[in-house]
């Protein structure tokens, strides 16, 4: 359900006299013109100097805003929504890692404000305590995984490099092969934990950029001008204009 916030911005000032359209274009250029329609992509209209002329079009995405002689506004502002999604998949809210790990490459990773996971700082913690740096970035499964494995061959290395300096042969031949090949995968686990964890919060961190992107596409703003009128000290009406912002999301 979209909640909607409504924002109502014065613009206070008066209405001055006028008989005529104007047109201000986003370069900041005041056409005096009269308006004669308003298209889904256009705005048609004469000179003001030459009412008889021909007919002048212009698109909507040039102007800013239109003052019509009565006093009444018309803005045309446009919410540019340059998002660019890191993934071609179609990713939603609430996705567990292990549902997008694969749509994402983390070489294509650009760090962006807001980001919830720092990538190095994973790594370093995944450096000093294997599975320390997955739990981190809330993969506290995966972490212990790891950290679970470098344990165990923690202390198969440890019972093997007892053998290979206490044994006879042939049992401190069979030690030292048993220490070697255990240290040699403990240490390829380890390197393992470290890129696991720089790529978990890089993966996380462009799905949370997805999310936000999503976020900000479907934010909606709408700019509504209004007139109204004050009394003053004199016992008139003083005409005022103002501008009603509305976001909806």
């Amino acid at each position: 359900m979209k909640r909607k916030i409504s924002l109502t911005i014065l613009l206070l000032f008066c209405i001055a006299a006028t008989a005529q359209d104007v047109i201000t274009t986003k370069d900041g250029e005041d056409i005096q013109a009269k308006v004669l329609e308003i298209t889904q992509t256009d705005i048609k209209y004469k000179k003001y100097s030459n009412p008889d002329g021909p007919i002048y079009s212009i698109s909507k995405s040039e102007v800013l805003i239109v003052r019509y002689e009565n006093g009444e506004k018309e803005v045309f502002k446009d919410i540019t929504k340059n998002y660019k999604p890191n993934t071609t998949y179609n990713v939603k809210e609430g996705m567990s890692y292990s549902e997008y790990k694969d749509f994402y490459d983390k070489k294509m990773y650009v760090h962006q404000p807001g980001d919830p996971y720092n990538p190095s700082g994973a790594g370093v913690a995944s450096f000093f305590i294997p599975g320390l740096g997955q739990g981190i970035a809330d993969e506290w499964g995966r972490g212990a995984l790891f950290f679970l494995a470098n344990l165990g061959l923690g202390i198969g290395s440890g019972i093997t490099y007892y053998g290979m300096l206490n044994y006879r042969e042939p049992y401190k031949t069979n030690n030292t092969y048993y220490f070697l090949i255990i240290t040699a995968t403990r240490l390829a686990i380890d390197i393992w934990s470290i890129t696991d964890a720089v790529k978990i919060a890089k993966v996380k961190n462009m799905y949370n950029q997805d999310i936000r992107g999503k976020r900000t596409a479907q934010l909606d703003c709408t700019l509504t001008p209004f007139i109204t009128t004050t009394p003053t000290l004199r016992n008139d009406n003083t005409a005022i204009t103002g501008l009603s912002l509305n976001f909806s999301f």
